[in-house]
């Protein structure tokens, strides 16, 4: 075995584009909340601490699709505005960038003029298994959960391409 200094370490960021790619995910969000608040809309954002990509073939049941780790100090308020049936509607920014896919989903409630926006970033490399499902089914699933794995709700996307950027 040798000890070559030089090996890359592709968990770091050595450029800082990853790092970069996240702050301006995180900027998009607020313009886009700005710009609906500017329209009289109640918004609410969340960075969410992780998100994962699941497949079927990943824990004990059939669920596959993005999952947010919603952070404690946004799950109340998640839990008291999101209602599945009144969210009918959502729209995706993003774009993949070293392996990362980095997003913004907006989920909109038409009627009452409501939007959470939620910023997440997935590793691409681990993405296979969820596209095939989601290809399968025509149909991929966003949910959410807190730090502990309680379950805080999910979202049907029956139109998912634009939450799979360059693939």
């Amino acid at each position: 075995m040798t000890d070559d200094s030089r090996a890359v370490d592709p968990r770091r960021d050595s450029s800082g584009a990853r790092t970069e790619a996240w702050k301006q995910t995180l900027e998009d969000m607020h313009a886009v909340a700005d710009s609906r608040r500017d329209e009289g809309w109640d918004v609410l954002t969340i960075p969410a601490a992780q998100t994962d990509t699941v497949s079927r073939d990943v824990g004990e049941d059939d669920r596959f699709g993005l999952v947010h780790v919603v952070p404690d100090n946004y799950a109340d308020e998640f839990t008291e505005t999101y209602d599945a049936d009144a969210f009918t509607e959502y729209l995706a920014y993003g774009t993949s960038i070293g392996g990362y896919a980095y997003l913004v989903t907006e989920l909109i409630d038409p009627s009452a003029e409501r939007s959470i926006l939620i910023a997440g970033r997935y590793n691409l490399a681990f993405a296979r298994g969820m596209i095939t499902a989601a290809r399968a089914e025509d149909v991929l699933y966003t949910h959410w959960k807190t730090i502990d794995g309680t379950d805080l709700g999910t979202f049907e996307h029956e139109e998912y391409e634009p939450l799979l950027p360059d693939t």
